[in-house]
């Protein structure tokens, strides 16, 4: 359902009164919100990326975004053969308030307030392959279905729909079905120097994204996208014991690129995090079927141009 908000109350409206809007203002286009609306949920979905709040600020935008995920990966033995499988699922959720500040085309300020809401769930499968004692390759597919929900108003654009009165500021509400398939290709290199442990990754994610809207057709979508991830990490023992069991701590480092990701979409394209932690080892094995390793607490920077964040939150590998 599209509402368009008056001075003096709300009406309804329809899919055209959202073209109204954008034939006032050139800087923006329906593939505009398209993207915009497609790298959101890539970035708040998509297998690798960890809970964030950011804030990007630019000479045109001025947002505030987070993510978060409640969820688990990890290998199970298949007997009888050498590799083992792989599986996750996780509740995924993400928000956004944007502000961006553009022209209509007689030069005169227009103000866009959009807000974002994610929900949604992940899945994935695939196979871990030992190369040797040290090196991992996991081929994985990943599914993910949300649902979004986008709240936007236009200040400083009057609009006439074709049967009623002229809207100043108006405002469009509209949901979206958003499905990803999620092809990646994972290398992880895990080396122990005494009770010293290295462990590094590499994911690289070919995306196929589908949005399906009733109420807003301009934000249906069929596309491609590609992000790459590489991290670092390295922990050790502390003199801390729980249960008998070690409490380790651990620095980190990642980037994440996203490759396909044009920076107007949401005022980024790749983000760098540095961070720390401390984590209790439980070493168990539900089921004798997969392993749980530790559950924890970390704190990390994020930076990148015109983007700061923080990654604050539990951890269980």
């Amino acid at each position: 359902m599209l509402v368009t908000g008056m001075m003096t109350g709300t009406v309804q409206a329809d899919a055209s009164d959202v073209q109204l809007a954008l034939q006032q203002l050139d800087s923006i286009s329906e593939s505009d919100i398209r993207e915009s609306a497609i790298a959101f949920f890539n970035t708040s979905t998509t297998p690798g990326l960890e809970g964030a709040t950011l804030s990007i600020d630019t000479a045109d935008r001025d947002s505030t975004q987070w993510r978060s995920s409640l969820g688990f990966e990890a290998e199970f033995t298949i007997k009888d053969y050498i590799m083992n499988g792989y599986w996750g699922l996780a509740l995924v959720g993400g928000s956004m308030e944007d502000r961006i500040y553009l022209e209509t085309d007689t030069g005169d300020p227009v103000e866009l307030d959009v807000r974002r809401d994610l929900v949604g769930v992940r899945a994935n499968l695939g196979l871990s392959f030992p190369i040797d004692q040290h090196l991992k390759l996991r081929p994985l597919l990943t599914m993910a279905l949300s649902n979004l929900h986008t709240e936007t108003t236009a200040y400083g654009i009057t609009i006439t729909p074709p049967a009623g009165d002229p809207v100043v500021n108006p405002s469009f509400i509209s949901d979206a079905t958003m499905l990803s398939s999620v092809g990646t290709l994972e290398a992880a290199y895990i080396r122990w120097f005494r009770q010293g442990k290295l462990e590094l990754s590499g994911r690289y994610n070919v995306i196929h994204n589908q949005a399906i809207s009733e109420e807003n057709p301009i934000l249906d979508a069929d596309t491609w996208n590609q992000t790459s991830m590489l991290k670092g990490m390295y922990s050790d023992n502390t003199n801390l014991m729980t249960k008998g069991r070690p409490w380790r701590w651990l620095v980190y480092a990642s980037h994440t690129n996203f490759i396909t990701l044009n920076k107007s979409a949401l005022g980024y394209t790749g983000l760098l995090e540095f961070g720390t932690g401390l984590e209790w080892h439980l070493n168990i094995k539900p089921l004798d079927w997969f392993g749980w390793q530790s559950v924890g607490i970390k704190l990390g920077v994020i930076t990148s141009r015109d983007v700061e964040g923080i990654n604050f939150g539990l951890t269980a590998r």
